[in-house]
């Protein structure tokens, strides 16, 4: 069902190309702007594809509705979200997410949390950036993802409010505003949401033991299932005021909070099997963690205007303190024999605090050239001091295998300068960047420090050549870096229950990637592009299972080399006027090369993602979308992604003088959207299924004010 389903969408959009060469460039949705007495009916695209980045207009989205901002990656044309939260750009990992064009200095767990605790509703836009300029931090081997957030700017008060409910295994709701108020020079703005988003995830691992490296012989097999029950509720806000100085001169105050709490209670079971397939060990297994978070970021901003000719200083002060609470409880109880196994438990804090400052400069000069430049620096610590116990002869005793005081403290200072000169075809940009790293570990615990700096230049380049009005192509090169961030670099074990844990390596290097690509482009409805991307010191996820205490272990390495390469295509057609679709066709490989646990390669695999993204409009205030998604096999590190299909549905109705809008959406129709990864590594073959709970019916209703 989910090929016919693909390669019907397919099919119409292919016809819809050739049919198309005098019609409208984008998927189109019909908005509404009130001007005191006069009404403005304009044409606001659903999705633009330009040179470098993909445009994702989500407040024009249906599907996404009611949703929250993990959500609407997942269903982002080229975006791909694990179990964990963690986000690739075709096919290749190490993305850096970008909040209204600042980086976030959240761990992946703290970034998920965030993620999945915004709101769709307040998020405006979302840019794939695939190949950002020397502007833009040089963090994300893969790329860039912009998340703009909604800010009403027109005169007097304005805004909007919304509420949604859904319901998958688990009940989903949020509710918020978003309001504005300017009247002369000044400004105030603020916004409020309330989530609330049950999850029950169904998950099996599967392990083989082999007695050697030609895993002709099992020696053992190990079976565990779980059930997870996973509510988050978050209360996000931010406020702020803006001056009109002068003609010249904006300033922008504002506070941003995001408070919120997340458990994860998993029902499980754990059972061994000898080589004769008899149980050897049989557990029933409960996992109880809850957290907590409390995140301040208080901005200060502002813009100068030299003259009118676009010579500009923007500088923007950032200073965020985030507390980060866990508590842990893990309990297995074996029936099989008299093996005993501990009950555990953890107080995982951890403190961070980060200032950044940046200033930028645009200063044209002659005739269509221009030069961009500035300066940034960013400090962040973090101050990790975790307690594990086991419970032993009923008393509580520290584990100090686990226990650790991590102190972490990070500077990097950077500075760029980008040119830009514009020929009567020719459009060129060149950049060069530059950022010196300093990092210093201080392993309390152990009494050992860990000190580094290095400088790197990041040079970037883009091209751009307009044979006509029309038709275009261009090529783009950049130089890309990506950190391990301090979880990745702690030594000391994290716990996701008795049996599996992970544990960071404090010899981890930074990824060196080079990124390359060259495109034709005819408007804004076809582009294809083929790319290449070489990566060095690449992070590769490994893992180790010992038969003696059943544990499975977790850790990143450092790998020689990878190279993802593919050719991707974006067409955007209107069959007609009622009917408008969006495809984009995306191949890729990746390939990595090193030793890993004693294998030299890890085969590639040529993958097939294709995404259909269908808008619908059935009347003047009735419209729909049916959006399809699919991705074959695909390789991440060790592991092979199976392939997996999302099929999602949504209808508006607007009311109350268009200024109300109902929306109805079902998500995951056909419950196929999972993430089931397996590998071969050594002696030890894996199998991780996950069931996650992605089929949600939700009704949304929003309001203009």
């Amino acid at each position: 069902m989910k090929n016919i389903i693909t390669s019907i969408m397919l099919a119409f959009s292919v016809y819809g190309f050739s049919q198309e060469k005098e019609k409208n460039d984008s998927i189109v949705e019909t908005t509404i702007n009130a001007l005191d007495e006069i009404v403005i009916s304009k044409k606001k695209v659903l999705y633009t594809q330009k040179s470098d980045r993909l445009v994702f207009n989500v407040e024009n989205s249906i599907v996404s509705e009611g949703g929250t901002a993990l959500d609407v990656l997942s269903r982002a044309p080229g975006v791909v979200v694990s179990q964990d939260g963690d986000l690739s750009i075709r096919g290749q990992q190490g993305v850096a997410v970008m909040i209204n064009g600042k980086l976030t200095q959240l761990s992946q767990k703290e970034l998920a949390n965030y993620l999945k605790a915004t709101t769709s509703s307040n998020i405006k836009q979302i840019e794939v950036i695939t190949n950002p300029s020397s502007k833009y931090d040089a963090a994300g081997k893969a790329g860039i993802i912009n998340i703009i957030l909604k800010k009403p700017n027109a005169s007097g008060l304005k805004g909007t409010a919304f509420t949604s409910y859904g319901r998958g295994r688990k009940n989903r709701t949020n509710s918020g505003f978003n309001l504005n108020y300017n009247k002369d020079k000044w400004g105030v703005f603020g916004n409020y949401s309330y989530t609330f988003r049950g999850e029950e995830e169904h998950k099996e691992f599967n392990q083989v033991q082999f007695t050697d490296q030609t895993r002709q012989e099992i020696a053992s097999k190990n079976h565990q299932t779980s059930i997870t029950d996973e509510p988050l509720t978050s209360n996000n806000f931010k406020v702020g005021t803006q001056y009109e100085v002068s003609p010249k001169t904006n300033l922008e105050v504002y506070v941003d909070a995001k408070i919120g709490r997340y458990q994860n209670i998993a029902d499980g079971t754990n059972t061994v099997f000898n080589t004769a397939n008899q149980p050897i060990f049989d557990a029933i297994t409960y996992n109880d963690s809850k957290e907590k978070w409390f995140d301040y970021t208080y901005a200060f901003s502002g813009v100068h205007k030299f003259n009118t000719e676009g010579k500009n200083m923007s500088f923007d002060f950032e200073y965020e303190t985030s507390k980060f609470r866990s508590n842990q409880f893990q309990s297995a109880s074996n029936t099989a024999n008299a093996t005993t196994v501990n009950d555990r438990r953890g107080y995982i804090p951890s403190q961070l605090k980060v200032f950044t400052g940046k200033v930028d400069f645009v200063n044209p000069f002659k005739e269509k050239q221009s030069m961009e430049w500035g300066f940034k620096a960013s400090i962040k610590n973090n101050n990790n001091p975790s307690v594990y116990e086991y419970y032993d002869n009923n008393q509580w005793l520290i584990d100090f295998n686990s226990t650790n005081h991590f102190e972490y403290n990070e500077q990097i200072y950077a500075a760029y300068a980008n040119y830009k000169y514009q020929l009567e075809k020719l459009n060129i940009q060149a950049g060069l960047r530059t950022e010196f790293t300093a990092i210093n570990i201080d392993q309390k615990t152990l009494n050992e420090q860990h000190k580094d700096d290095y400088l790197k230049w990041f040079p970037s380049l883009s091209l751009k050549y307009e044979f006509t009005s029309n038709h275009s192509a261009h090529a783009s090169y950049s130089k890309r870096i990506n950190r391990p961030s301090q979880f990745d670099l702690n030594p000391f074990r994290f716990y996701d229950d008795s049996f599996n844990y992970s544990q960071g390596n404090p010899n981890l290097i930074p990824e060196i990637t080079h990124a390359m690509e060259i495109g034709y482009a005819w408007k804004s409805n076809f582009m294809a592009s083929v790319y290449f991307n070489s990566t060095k010191d690449v992070f590769t996820e490994v893992y180790n299972y010992n038969p003696d205490t059943n544990t499975t272990v977790t850790t990143q390495i450092n790998v020689d080399k990878s190279y993802n390469y593919g050719v991707n295509i974006t067409n955007t057609t209107e069959l007609n006027k009622w009917w408008s679709v969006n495809t984009l066709f995306n191949v890729f490989e990746n390939k990595f090369m090193g030793n890993v646990l004693n294998s030299s390669t890890i085969d590639p695999i040529m993958t097939l993602n294709v995404s259909v993204q269908n808008s619908f409009t059935i009347t003047d205030t009735w419209k729909a979308e049916g959006n399809a998604q699919y991705q074959s096999k695909s390789n991440l590190g060790v592991y092979q992604r199976d392939d997996f299909f999302d099929f999602s549905i949504g209808i508006s109705k607007q009311v109350l003088a268009k200024k109300g809008n109902i929306k109805l959406n079902f998500t995951d129709v056909f419950n196929t959207n999972n993430f089931y990864i397996k590998s071969v590594v050594a002696q030890t073959s894996i199998d991780k299924r996950y069931d996650l709970d992605n089929r949600i019916a939700t009704i949304a209703f929003t309001y203009r004010i």
